[in-house]
């Protein structure tokens, strides 16, 4: 069986440290996130400035919990996360569920996603022996079912109307991928870490890959 992750943890890969985030970690730099579409989607939330109180309360939801982690995404050198990561797990099925948003829209693209993803299932597969990975898309978005394709996810079901929208109320389709962690580690060499400018230090806004 799978073990799960002490209450705190780093995961450090060549440009950035994924850790717990705490209430400590709001910040204005984030307001902006919920004002765009991708981070409303992710979140479930309605389109707004995101305001300290409401990161605070959001972060605290996953404080003290075992099974839920909220995972900011730092890069080095840098205090305020650029994204999140929600990973839930059922150990006792070895199996975890991620979900994730890139929030500082400067770093989308960039391979900050693969490289982050790296790290995170090199602790979870390798180190904590969970063995699948699954992951929640809504069929419009795109450009995060390329990149797990790409990556070596396959699509295993559609849901429909499976969630609820807290936006509107409505119900919505979602697409389930999913992964071995056999088939992630062949697939792990094809992973690109992020790509800086010549010269330019780890804390600066990353090149375009």
């Amino acid at each position: 069986m799978a073990s799960l992750p002490p209450p705190s943890f780093i995961i450090q890969t060549e440009n950035f440290m994924l850790r717990p985030i705490g209430r400590e970690d709001a910040s204005l730099a984030l307001e902006s996130w919920t004002e765009d579409e991708t981070a409303v989607e992710m979140l479930n939330t309605k389109r707004r400035q995101w305001s300290i109180a409401e990161q605070v309360a959001y972060f605290a939801k996953y404080e003290g919990q075992r099974t839920r982690f909220l995972l900011g995404l730092f890069p080095h050198g840098q205090n305020e996360p650029v994204g999140l990561f929600i990973i839930k797990l059922r150990a006792e099925d070895d199996l975890m569920l991620v979900t994730h948003l890139i929030g500082d829209r400067q770093w989308r693209g960039t391979g900050a996603s693969r490289e982050a993803s790296i790290g995170i299932f090199d602790f979870f597969f390798n180190k904590l022996n969970f063995k699948k990975a699954k992951a929640n898309v809504r069929p419009s978005n795109r450009s995060m079912q390329w990149l797990l394709l790409n990556g070596g996810w396959r699509r295993e079901a559609h849901l429909t109307r499976h969630l609820r929208e807290r936006s509107s109320g409505d119900r919505a389709d979602v697409l389930v991928f999913g992964i071995l962690a056999d088939e992630w580690r062949a697939s792990r060499a094809s992973a690109k870490t992020v790509r800086r400018r010549n010269g330019e230090p780890r804390r600066g806004l990353p090149g375009r890959s």
